[in-house]
């Protein structure tokens, strides 16, 4: 299936031009399957994005500050692009410290390890790693144990 962007006047045509321009990676003025289940992945993952945000996730709440979900996270470009990457798609989190450990070794661990990012420790929402970056601490959960916790990356060197 190809989507084809094609020059014409009007704000649907201008959003069309712009997905096309944005997610055609080699740029041949069209979308490949790869290319469109891409642009299809991220809007779907915006709804969700926007649901949980509202209350209406499966898991609750899910809360970020401090990401930008307007531009693609690249896990190749930073480990907080992986993290934030991970987070998205396990579409929970936890409120406190103790479920912060368990969450994180449960479901971010592994995926994080597969990208590159060694885990050296959990404790509680802080986590320790070690990538072509350096080493650094992150508390992974602002406001763990409180009324308003969010998922966030406070990250400081090691």
């Amino acid at each position: 299936m190809a989507v084809t962007s094609t020059t014409g006047l009007g704000a649907v045509q201008q959003l069309a031009d712009s997905l096309v321009g944005r997610f055609d990676a080699n740029n041949d003025g069209q979308l490949s399957r790869e290319e469109f289940s891409g642009l299809l992945g991220e809007l779907m993952g915006s709804m969700r994005e926007v649901r949980i945000h509202q209350g209406e996730g499966d898991s609750g709440t899910v809360k970020f500050e401090g990401f930008d979900f307007g531009r693609p996270q690249d896990p190749q470009k930073s480990a907080k692009d992986a993290f934030a990457k991970i987070a998205r798609e396990i579409g929970s989190m936890p409120l406190t410290k103790a479920e912060a450990e368990t969450w994180f070794n449960t479901h971010v661990k592994s995926a994080f390890e597969a990208l590159g990012h060694k885990v050296n420790w959990v404790e509680g929402d802080k986590f320790s790693f070690t990538n072509w970056q350096g080493t650094y601490t992150v508390d992974f959960v602002r406001g763990a144990d409180g009324p308003d916790p969010a998922l966030w990356w406070g990250a400081d060197a090691a």
